[in-house]
């Protein structure tokens, strides 16, 4: 089997509503870019590389990746892996070389499980603890009572915890905390997330006001660059610290885990390498005691590629959900996942289980 192209799909959605975050950030809309991979053999692999800027993605897979594996054999993932990110003299050690690489990665694995005619996390090594435990990742800045009544509504479809997007002051922050507490109530946990808007005194004010809250962890206080910051706030604090979707391959995660800076790390399936990279990560993460719950706020295919890795991962624990009817998400897969007991099962169709429905795809194409 020989790999005869390799391209691109980008695609952007408008959003009804903005996604607002910390600093007065928001999104108005959200794009993916997703890599097909086509075979001689008729068999075409999906993946997909998540960046800021999606046409930055396309240009390194089909202008740098594309040449190198045209005329190889797809199910050589781990020479692929190579020949992507560490062969080159001046290697691309974060950012959108390693987005790129991640979508490459990604199709590879589909392909192999469609050549093997089995779903992905049974090359992985099999599941070690069957359906996975979602959390409703969607609470975005808006006024207390709105996100109050948001993070109410997935508790009653049966999510066991709802993240929210904070970061725009202490008093603010605690408005917005303290409403949703009461509209989950105790037993329901609460993450929150800082998107990276905070310096080291403020992350220390705010932190100390979420431990009254009770909440499940502290997500990306402060700037990714501040390795020894996290690792501060982590030593002060009770609530846990979680952070790591902008960190890249095992040696970034290795220094955040020698730095004791994270109880929770968050690699991103579709930024830190792939699926090849990211389930060496959960296992370092397991040598160092660390529990892995991977970032994952994409479309379906990524979606699909978390699952697969967290699935086979022992050190695995929560799976980020997006539960605001994004068109390309649910719709992209074989048998949509649904929520069932607070659960969300596999998929088990052979690859990913995903696939790229032309009529979704081609209404929101980018040219």
């Amino acid at each position: 089997m020989e790999i005869t192209d390799v391209r691109v799909e980008r695609i952007e959605v408008p959003l009804n509503r903005p996604l607002g975050v910390s600093r007065d950030r928001s999104m108005d809309a959200r794009g993916a870019a997703f890599v097909v991979v086509e075979t001689d053999a008729g068999i075409t692999g999906i993946g997909e590389g998540v960046g800021p800027e999606s046409f930055i993605v396309e240009r390194i897979v089909e202008e740098k990746y594309a040449p190198r594996l045209i005329g190889e054999d797809p199910l050589d993932i781990e020479r692929h892996w190579g020949a992507m990110v560490t062969d080159d003299v001046y290697k691309d050690r974060k950012g959108q070389g390693l987005s790129a690489a991640s979508g490459v990665d990604i199709a590879l694995w589909d392909i192999a499980g469609k050549h093997h005619d089995v779903p992905v996390y049974r090359l992985l090594g099999g599941a070690v603890g069957g359906d996975l435990k979602p959390y409703a990742s969607d609470l975005f800045w808006q006024d207390p009572e709105t996100m109050a009544d948001r993070a109410g509504s997935y508790v009653d479809r049966g999510f066991a915890g709802v993240k929210t997007h904070l970061g725009r002051g202490i008093d603010a922050d605690e408005e917005r905390v303290a409403a949703m507490r009461e509209a989950i109530g105790p037993d329901t946990a609460l993450m929150v997330d800082m998107n990276c808007g905070y310096d080291r005194p403020d992350a220390r004010r705010v932190g100390r006001m979420l431990e009254e809250y009770d909440v499940y962890w502290y997500e990306e206080p402060l700037s990714p660059y501040d390795v020894d910051g996290l690792a501060a706030l982590r030593e002060e604090l009770t609530v846990p610290i979680a952070a790591g979707e902008n960190e890249y391959t095992k040696w970034g995660f290795h220094d955040l885990f020698e730095a004791d800076a994270v109880d929770y790390a968050m690699p991103d399936v579709m930024r830190c390498g792939g699926i090849t990279e990211a389930r060496k990560i959960c296992a370092l993460a397991e040598t160092y005691g660390t529990v892995t719950t991977p970032h994952c706020f994409t479309t379906g295919v990524g979606l699909a590629a978390t699952m697969h890795v967290m699935a086979a991962s022992p050190a695995c624990e929560w799976l980020e959900f997006d539960p605001t009817d994004f068109p390309v998400y649910e719709a992209l897969f074989e048998t949509p996942p649904t929520l069932s007991d607070g659960r969300i099962a596999l998929p088990e169709e052979p690859g990913l289980g995903v696939s790229l429905d032309e009529d979704i795809i081609g209404e929101y194409r980018v040219e």
